[in-house]
């Protein structure tokens, strides 16, 4: 049996999940949202799928489970709006940037037995998987330093900046999982500190 899924942002990590979901043979791409109707409307024509709203969505019981692709700052109600309509979820990270926000948006998860599912790919990595493998199996040692390093190719917009938490928060939450992933444990203290060193006018974000 295919599953029926529902994107939610026709943005450029939504075009990513799309192209994954139109190679699958047991899934199918029935509808996207998008708050800009001209981007929903290219996307549903580039892949043969549905313009809906969130609530046609919601209370359509067709639909297996959602791909939430929108900007940060819309997350925590696409996610409890669509666990409360028993809806599967697999959401792109962060799930907020505030940590009571997000407790709150679990409690609303465990409630309603949602199946959920944060867009931490680097697990599924194969190059990660086998130096997990190496280290629960003893052949490094024992880990006293691990040193995780992520770059982007080049500054982000503003207006990703304002939605996201930017650089920091919106990819760096990769490393702090894969830290946890790999070691096992979740870290007891975190120091940060930042310097913008290229463009000035990034430096309030």
């Amino acid at each position: 049996m295919k599953i029926n899924l529902a994107i939610i942002g026709a943005g450029r990590i939504g075009h990513v999940h799309a192209e994954a979901i139109n190679k699958n043979i047991n899934a199918n791409l029935i509808y996207i949202y998008d708050t800009n109707n001209s981007v929903a409307n290219k996307f549903a024509s580039k892949f043969n799928c549905k313009i809906a709203d969130i609530n046609s969505i919601k209370n359509d019981k067709n639909i297996d489970a959602v791909v939430i692709c929108s900007p940060t700052n819309t997350h925590i109600d696409l996610i409890k709006n669509f666990s409360r309509a028993k809806k599967a979820i697999f959401c792109e990270k962060p799930i907020d940037l505030n940590i009571k926000k997000v407790k709150r948006c679990l409690t609303v998860i465990e409630k309603n037995n949602t199946d959920f599912m944060i867009g931490f790919n680097r697990r599924f990595d194969p190059h990660f998987l086998t130096l997990k493998k190496s280290i629960e199996e003893g052949k490094i040692g024992d880990i006293e330093i691990l040193i995780l390093t992520s770059r982007d190719p080049g500054l982000p917009p503003v207006q990703y900046l304002e939605n996201s938490g930017g650089l920091f928060k919106d990819m760096t939450i990769h490393d702090f999982d894969m830290a946890a992933f790999l070691l096992g444990e979740l870290p007891t203290e975190i120091y940060s500190t930042a310097s913008v060193l290229v463009d000035q006018k990034l430096k309030k974000y």
